[in-house]
């Protein structure tokens, strides 16, 4: 990348330190032309010192097209920095460790990262006032320990002395480096005190403490060594567990333990002096036993390769559907990765899809039915890796990969039977939400009743992705590992309303106040053929989400007195909620029931999110193989009529149109570069109207339907909307399209006075005006027939003087029309 416009643009790690804030200052003094991406986490201290000097900082919150990458305090890669866009890389770090290779700038062992920026800025002589000196002192002396940490040196001494002769102001630099600490980091040192572990290895002391907090403190680790058992050993460790992460510290004051390389074992790094490691999902106690284990020399088994099962069993993509389940029951094997020709990983096969599709498609190959959506490992990536894949994302394997070459799987069997002394039972990643005001009561109530009656009660579906979306809920279901149908009736027992049980289905409706409540008893579904209603029988909650469509409605929330309120999320729907990406939870999901084809669709629209790769790929397949024509014409109609409501209609129609969805739908339907068009008119049209209008209330959806529909012979439209229980308005406005419209629109371009465009369009429905309006030689008379002469008065004076000269009854209106055809001209 040789481009000359490139920008530099600094960007600091998430949590960043003040040693990090203050080194971005330093490049920004360094480099004029350099910009700070407006960091989206800072620690506490850090995020304090940037409001309060914000204005010495030159701020970007964009990505430039082209930028040349300035990284402080770290030289691993950002994950959110497409590298596209990096021209070069500059780092100025004082860990040894790190993932970017080819950089400029300084990596060298000093105290402070800051330190090597300003020795640059020293170096130039750059000119500093004392309120930048001042900032740039603040990390230095923090990460340094006001010059008394292990891993200080000369440098960082003269480099703060250079700051102090521009101006330094020590009494700032006390307030915020020696500042006063919070209610919440005092409980954590205490339970860090309590909860240290001491080790004797070959004459030295190692201590370990860990805590669990229900907030990470960012500013902790400077806390540590105020505390007396872990100052006086030779080396210590602290484990601090918040939130789903877990962050490990470690400091040495002794030449023989080098705390980087041993964190550098599970994924760390520093220095002899220091390092650091950030975890996901890892507990605490179980990296305690993992450094002990590490340590004392112990074998633990913390790579991939340890565990995986190997050589592999895989089958080619080639295979048909058959001969697949056929090599899959003779091993009892229930997963397996697929290869090419060329021996390269495309997909997994599970045989529970096979088993689906076997019956109408066995002799396709099986390349056709094979999740493509999937993540792999190196043999080099950490065991909880695949403890996060295998249960995060409800994945049953993971291929292991080296070189494009399978080496091996890793099941849940592997990780249990590898695992044994310290993982007794796999676990969806947990989280607490606070559920709406309005639907608490409701839940605590479902989830009080389920205990007393022996059930576990859930939020399920779409309410759950609305919540987590900060959108307004007055829908709610909720599935029942029990009888739906018995809790529901001591629900509305208690709430004094009538039952609407179903008790073909193990359903129940209700309305509760404004809200509108569904219980179901938990199930699982099979599917007689593609597209046909499905066979239930009652079955777990992880058994009643995978049958769901999308990972976005696969996710439920506990309202279990003992866990209320916890996320239950087996597929990955929050990443996909945070991602914007719809995505199925199964290959052969479009195929029994292709329906979720216009589901995602609309979902996608309504939402502005993507179709993951696999999931387009598996709809377009459904499509081209006429699913859609096997599923029962009720449901899809019905589908296309919710999408007809959706604010965002146009937006899931260009899907239709990408998808080919309605010339699956409508006999005989054909896009064409003229329709387009005309949807881009009506477009317009309907813009203007909703902001004109506001009081007007149209369902624009359907016109944009009867653009589509005029396309076709009337008969086939008139019975398409008949399929869809299209509103009486629709209807006739349809029929207007065909018998009437031509006269109106030759009336219309004759009309020569305002008056006689009145005459012409009085009476007409809002609707068919719009449709008028798609006719450029007439628009602008509908459109001044709309904002001018439709609710047109005669003034009441006028009235009045007509009365008055002793006009009455047809007369009178006689010549209220004739002054109303005199003022409109």
């Amino acid at each position: 990348m040789e481009r000359s416009d490139c920008k530099k643009l600094v960007v600091l790690s998430e949590g960043a330190d003040l040693d990090s804030l203050s080194s971005a200052f330093g490049v920004l003094k360094l480099f004029p032309d350099a910009y700070l991406l407006k960091p989206r986490y800072l620690s506490k201290k850090a995020g304090e010192v940037f409001k309060e000097f914000r204005k010495l900082f030159r701020i970007t919150e964009e990505l430039p097209e082209c930028f040349d990458l300035i990284l402080v305090d770290t030289h691993y890669m950002p994950e959110n920095i497409p590298k596209e866009k990096v021209r070069e890389i500059i780092v100025y770090d004082h860990h040894p460790s790190g993932d970017v290779e080819n950089f400029k700038g300084k990596v060298e062992k000093v105290g402070a990262a800051t330190t090597l920026v300003v020795e640059e800025l020293m170096k130039k002589n750059v000119s500093l006032t004392s309120e930048e000196a001042t900032l740039l002192a603040f990390g230095i002396y923090e990460d340094t320990g006001n010059l008394t940490y292990e891993g200080t040196t000369p440098r960082d001494a003269k480099a703060v002395a250079w700051l102090l002769e521009k101006g330094a102001n020590l009494r700032k630099i006390r307030e915020v480096v020696m500042e006063t600490y919070t209610p919440e980091q005092i409980e954590a040192v205490s339970r860090i005190v309590n909860s240290i572990e001491k080790l004797f290895l070959n004459g030295k002391k190692i201590s370990i403490a860990t805590a669990v907090l229900e907030k990470y403190q960012p500013d902790i680790n400077t806390l540590l060594y105020e505390i007396k058992d872990l100052k006086e050993s030779d080396a210590f460790f602290v484990i601090l567990e918040a939130e789903g992460k877990t962050y490990v510290f470690g400091r040495s004051q002794s030449e023989d333990i080098d705390t980087g390389e041993i964190l550098s074992k599970i994924g760390g790094g520093g220095h002899r002096e220091a390092g650091a490691v950030k975890l996901e999902n890892v507990p605490a106690e179980r990296v305690k036993e993992i450094l002990k284990g590490i340590l004392t020399e112990r074998f633990v088994k913390l790579r991939v390769r340890e565990i995986m099962s190997t050589p592999p069993f895989v089958l080619s993509e080639r295979l048909s559907v058959k001969d697949a389940l056929y090599e899959m029951s003779q091993r009892g094997i229930a997963n397996a990765p697929v290869i090419n020709k060329e021996g390269k990983l495309v997909g997994i096969v599970s045989k529970k899809a096979l088993l689906k599709v076997v019956r109408h498609f066995p002799d396709r190959p099986i390349e056709d039915f094979m999740n493509r959506d999937f993540r792999t490992l190196s043999p080099d990536a950490f065991v909880w890796e695949a403890e996060e894949i295998l249960t995060k994302f409800g994945q049953k394997l993971i291929p292991v990969v080296e070189d494009g070459t399978v080496m091996g799987v890793v099941t849940r069997l592997d990780l249990i039977q590898a695992l044994r002394e310290d993982l007794t039972k796999i676990k969806e990643k947990r989280r607490k939400l606070e559920l709406p005001e309005n639907i608490k009561g409701l839940a605590l109530k479902v989830g009080e009743i389920a205990k007393s009656l022996g059930y576990r009660a859930y939020i399920v579906g779409g309410v759950v992705r609305d919540i987590l979306l900060g959108k307004e809920v007055w829908d709610v279901d909720f599935v029942i590992e029990g009888n739906a149908i018995k809790l529901g009736e001591e629900l509305a027992r208690r709430h004094g309303v009538n039952l609407h049980p179903f008790p073909e289905f193990g359903t129940a409706h209700l309305k509760i106040g404004k809200i509108k409540v569904e219980l179901a008893t938990a199930r699982r579904e099979t599917y007689p053929k593609p597209g046909a209603y499905p066979k239930v029988e009652p079955a777990s909650l992880k058994e009643d989400l995978v049958r769901r469509d999308f990972t976005i409605n696969a996710m439920a929330i506990s309202v279990n007195p003992e866990d209320f309120g916890t996320l239950i999320d087996y597929f990955g729907g929050l990443r996909d909620l945070k991602e914007g990406i719809i995505r199925v939870l199964h290959p052969v999901s479009f195929i029994e029931d292709p329906v979720r084809i216009l589901r995602a669709l609309r979902f996608a629209g309504r939402l502005g999110f993507k179709l993951s790769r696999s999931t387009e790929k598996l709809l377009k397949q459904a499509v081209n193989m006429g699913v859609l024509s096997e599923a029962p014409r009720g449901r899809l109609v019905n589908e296309v009529k919710l999408a007809l409501r959706e604010e965002k209609f146009l937006e899931i129609l260009e899907l239709y149109r990408k998808y080919r969805i309605l010339e699956e739908l409508i006999h005989g339907f054909r896009w064409s570069e003229k329709l387009y068009q005309k949807l881009e008119e009506l477009r317009k049209v309907v813009n203007w109207h909703s902001l004109e209008f506001k009081e007007e209330k149209i369902d624009y959806g359907w016109l944009y339907l009867l653009v589509i529909l005029s396309t076709l012979d009337y008969e086939t439209g008139r019975k398409f909307l008949e399929e869809i229980s299209a509103p009486s308005w629709v209807r006739e406005a349809f029929k207007f399209l065909f018998f009437k419209k031509n006269s109106v629109v030759k009336a219309l371009k004759e009309a020569r006075t305002n008056y006689k465009v009145y005459k012409t369009l009085k009476g007409f429905h809002p609707s068919l005006l719009l449709l008028l309006m798609l006719d450029e030689e007439v628009r602008e008379k509908v459109r001044i027939f709309m904002e001018r002469l439709r609710h047109f008065k005669v003034p009441k004076e006028k009235i009045e003087e007509l009365k008055a000269k002793g006009y009455t009854g047809k007369e009178l209106g006689k010549k209220i029309e004739e002054l109303k055809k005199e003022l409109m001209g």
